[in-house]
Order: C-alpha cells, then structure tokens, then sequence
C-alpha cells in the first residue's frame, strides 16, 4: 500500500488550519472533527476519536444526528451535514460490521442504510442528494485586495 500524500495548505476551507496543523499526513491524524455540529450556544469544535473504527464513528454520528434533530431543533439545512457524513460511512458498515446484531435484531450495516435512508425521507431529501451534499464554500479571511490602478 502507498504512503500517503501529504496534506497541503489548498486542502483545507482557511489557510489558517494549515498553518496550525502542518503537512502530517493521514497515519498520524489524532482526530476527526465535526464541523459545524457544534450546539448553538457553545460553537467550541466538536472532534471525534480517529482510532474509532467504522461502527463506533456511525454510533457517535447517529447519536449526534438524534441529539441535534430532538433535543435542539435543528432543521435540514443543518441536519443535511450529519446525515451526509453518517451515508458515507454506511458502505464500510455493511462491508465490515453487517453481523447480526442481537439487540437491534437485524444486521447493523443494514440497519444504518434503513436509518440513512428514513432519514433522508424525512428531511425530503434522496440519498443521492446526500452523496452529492458539500460544505459551503466560504471566502477567505482578511482584507480585499484592491485591483491595481
């Protein structure tokens, strides 16, 4: 298997990431972060264990998709991101964690796909909706620059 590339500053949304981040490359990445799932009243970033395996990064997703949805209100513009990154995962889920499962009573690969899908319905949204889903492109930071005279 190749090394990995590693990253470079046109990678990320703000130059600043990069600045602070650096070129490591993807074998020593820490964390995974949730952008913009943060509560409303406390923007602090939200970051997920990068040791977590396919199964466990699906719980903690679902578990935040329910949290936002329920206990926050959160409409589909703002569930879109969580549902989309959860579709992501459901591939690797039915590949490497579609056992049965005794407590859902069905396979979780499966049971995840339903979920997504049910989801997505709910939010009047079709899975390639989903899959074709991308954060907003955001403008740079600082001053404009001027055109020369």
């Amino acid at each position: 298997m190749p090394v990995s590339p590693k990253f470079d500053a046109k990678d990320f949304r703000d130059p600043n990431y990069f600045r602070l981040r650096g070129k490591l490359d993807v074998p020593h990445e820490r964390f995974i972060s949730y952008p913009g799932a943060e509560k409303d009243d406390d923007p602090s970033p939200l970051f997920g264990w990068a040791g977590w395996n396919h199964l466990e990064r699906a719980t903690a997703l679902a578990g935040l998709y329910q949290e936002r949805k329920t206990e926050d209100g959160w409409g589909a513009d703002r569930l879109t991101p969580l549902l989309a990154g959860l579709l992501e995962l459901v591939p690797w889920l039915k590949q490497w964690h579609n056992e049965m499962n005794e407590e859902f009573g069905e396979r979780l690969g499966d049971y995840y796909e339903r979920y997504v899908d049910t989801e997505a319905r709910a939010l009047g949204l079709s899975l390639d909706a989903l899959r074709a889903w991308r954060p907003e492109a955001r403008g740079r930071k600082g001053k404009a620059k001027r055109a020369a005279p």
